[in-house]
């Protein structure tokens, strides 16, 4: 599941920069044709803005990668402490030892004393 939000989320972004550089083509020939700006110019223009947008790409991967690394590492400390504790619960109780030895005799009634013959 959240292996394919990560997915759907870098897809985004990938059809995002695919737009944009689209865009950034339109803009390059609108500036060629309402600006006067040569083609030599606006393929400047247009390579600068993808290499910014490239920049800021590999800054992102580099941060989410981060990111996602360190909380794989939470999540994973978080099982395996979830999972110790569980093994605790679910371990079946020792029995205390048996004794082995013989239960002690009860003390015997003390006996009446006679009366003395006199």
């Amino acid at each position: 599941m959240f292996k394919k939000i990560v997915n759907d989320a870098l897809n985004f972004g990938m059809g995002v920069t695919a737009t944009g550089k689209d865009k950034a083509e339109q803009l390059a020939k609108k500036l060629q044709d309402k600006c006067g700006v040569t083609k030599a110019e606006s393929q400047k223009i247009v390579k600068e803005m993808i290499s910014r947008g490239e920049k800021i790409r590999i800054q992102f991967e580099k941060d989410f990668l981060s990111t996602q690394a360190e909380l794989f590492d939470k999540l994973e400390t978080f099982a395996k402490a979830n999972k110790e504790k569980a093994q605790k619960k679910a371990a079946p109780k020792k029995a205390a030892p048996k004794k082995c030895c013989k239960a002690k005799a009860k003390p015997k009634a003390k006996a009446k004393a006679k009366p003395k013959a006199e």
